[in-house]
């Protein structure tokens, strides 16, 4: 009987563990974030959308906490909204879609996101305009490892 207890809690804390991951939206480890961008981020902030309860993740530049990196992740009504970012990003100038990862994605050199089924992933204030350019390559990259973490939660 002990032995039965034993793995039962075992299980309920790993299934706690896994629903605590999965409505968190801290895809990446801040040296994944590193190699991306050349900057030190610290351990992400759990946050919620004020306007939709969304998870979202704030990554604290090191050098500069008030400089914050943020994942952004939802499920509720992907597709419209990713129509909506790509059109407020774009206004109209040329195409910022990249091809490599999900349904859909966009990169506009500050910002990226991927559509995959109904979940979209949104990268906020990847870098400044005065910072090095990232180069479309190592964003689609690191869409593709944030997509994976997601669709494993």
């Amino acid at each position: 009987m002990s032995a039965i207890r034993t793995v039962f809690v075992a299980s309920m804390g790993l299934l706690a563990c896994a629903v605590a991951r999965a409505d968190s939206a801290c895809l990446l480890t801040p040296a994944q974030l590193q190699s991306l961008t050349g900057r030190s981020f610290s351990e992400g902030e759990i946050g919620k959308d004020p306007g939709d309860g969304s998870p979202l993740c704030h990554y604290a530049q090191t050098d500069n906490p008030r400089r914050k990196l943020t994942i952004g992740m939802t499920s509720a009504q992907a597709e419209r909204r990713f129509e909506s970012r790509l059109r407020m990003l774009q206004m109209g100038r040329k195409s910022i879609e990249i091809d490599g990862v999900g349904d859909r994605a966009y990169y506009n050199g500050t910002s990226a996101g991927v559509l995959s089924g109904n979940k979209l992933i949104t990268f906020s204030n990847l870098r400044r305009a005065s910072d090095p350019e990232i180069a479309a390559e190592k964003v689609v990259a690191m869409l593709q490892v944030a997509l994976q973490k997601a669709e494993s939660l």
